[in-house]
């Protein structure tokens, strides 16, 4: 094939088919179309005989931009040396694995993205075997010529649709409260599943369309730190391994609301468990917590003659007295009372009180007589063999 001169640059000009050319591999390579350069001799030609010194590593060849080509366009490699190399796009994903002695045709399907579309077609085997990257689909990523498992992670912090190419992916939520939205489970079909973690500040609600239910309700919050494989029947959603870390440590934490209106936990601040509220009030203080399970415990230690009220934004909450504490929890809705009961005084005598307000009268409801309480209440010798009705000359115990 005749070559031509750039007097210019003194570099070769390559028509734009070239039909064959050869590789030895001893590290990666990265082709170009002939039309596109006129310096680099690693050429995407019709046909590239291969060879690859060392067993390991194994190196790739990796094919040009696709959008820089038109579909249809082809390379064989044929590999003619005594080890398998690799294949791959130019956004470097893998396009197959090529064995001593086997051939294969790439051929462009579509080339509106740089990594293209690829067909990996094998030539003149007397056993066909199915090529790793070409069986790799949700879930599932070659990696050489073994098909490995994947769980590509995707973050979000908003509201979000998954469709029915999310199969097997991951959802990891960083917001403060949203919701999930799950695809209709009709068209993702029989055993489709995605990961959910909640990894924020708020609940993410994982929400099916319709009638459609998750473990049977119509929703299913995941408070912060929960997590679970969503699946389907292909009718209703299911979760496995639905919950939190078993893990628990207490926390306590001093935060300074002084002033007035709403004073929102925030950062640091939230999913705390002991909270002592100080600082010095100048009007009515609403503390506003996320509305996510959790228990609080709660110390006012405000100045100021206003009232502190805890609850979720938007609800009745409770109102916690100056120099009080309590013991509360939040359901999800609004933060309520852990400890309702009460206590009735007097305390009755079955319930291990006396049944009276004064020592007399809980003298007498305790059985005591007159005699009795009297030597109940002497606060002398004297006074006591007094009221048992012995003279003084007995008194210390002498006749």
């Amino acid at each position: 094939m005749p070559i031509y001169q750039d007097v210019f640059g003194g570099a070769n000009i390559y028509p734009s088919e070239i039909s064959y050319s050869t590789q030895n591999l001893s590290a990666d390579v990265t082709l170009s179309w002939p039309e596109e350069t006129s310096t680099n001799t690693n050429l995407a030609t019709r046909i590239i005989d291969v060879t690859q010194a060392a067993a390991s590593p194994t190196f790739s060849i990796i094919v040009p931009d696709a959008q820089k080509s038109g579909t249809g366009n082809t390379i064989l490699f044929n590999n003619k040396g005594a080890h398998t190399f690799l294949v791959k796009d130019a956004n470097g994903g893998q396009l197959g694995s090529i064995a001593a002695g086997e051939v294969y045709q790439l051929y462009l399907t579509d080339n509106s993205t740089t990594q293209g579309t690829w067909v990996f077609l094998q030539y003149g085997a007397t056993t066909s075997t199915a090529n790793a990257s070409s069986l790799a689909g949700t879930g599932i990523v070659a990696i050489g010529t073994v098909l490995s498992q994947s769980v590509p992670v995707t973050t979000f912090n908003t509201n979000f649709t998954s469709g029915v190419d999310d199969r097997a992916k991951m959802f990891n939520y960083t917001g403060a409260g949203g919701t999930y939205t799950l695809p209709d489970p009709i068209t993702g079909g029989d055993n489709w599943f995605v990961y959910l973690r909640n990894s924020g500040s708020g609940a993410i609600t994982a929400t099916p369309p319709g009638a459609v239910t998750i473990d049977g309700a119509p929703n299913l919050p995941f408070q912060p730190g929960e997590s679970a494989i969503i699946v389907t029947d292909g009718a209703n959603f299911f979760t496995i391994g639905f919950g939190q870390s078993a893990t628990f440590a207490f926390d306590y934490t001093t935060i300074s609301i002084a002033g007035s209106g709403d004073f929102t936990l925030t950062g640091t601040e939230l999913n705390r468990v002991a909270y002592k509220f100080t600082g010095a009030l100048t009007g009515a203080r609403n503390v506003i917590i996320p509305a996510t399970v959790q228990q609080y415990w709660i110390d006012n230690s405000t100045t100021g003659s206003y009232v502190l009220t805890v609850k979720v934004s938007g609800q009745t909450g409770v109102t916690i007295g100056q120099n009080t504490r309590g013991i509360f929890y939040c359901d999800g809705t609004d933060l309520v009372d852990a400890d309702t009961s009460t206590v009735s005084f007097p305390i009755s005598i079955a319930q291990g009180g006396t049944g009276a307000n004064t020592a007399g009268g809980a003298l007498i409801n305790l059985g005591g007589g007159s005699t009795g309480i009297s030597v109940f209440q002497s606060s002398t010798q004297t006074d006591a063999w007094t009221a048992i009705g012995y003279p003084n000359q007995f008194n210390g115990g002498t006749f």
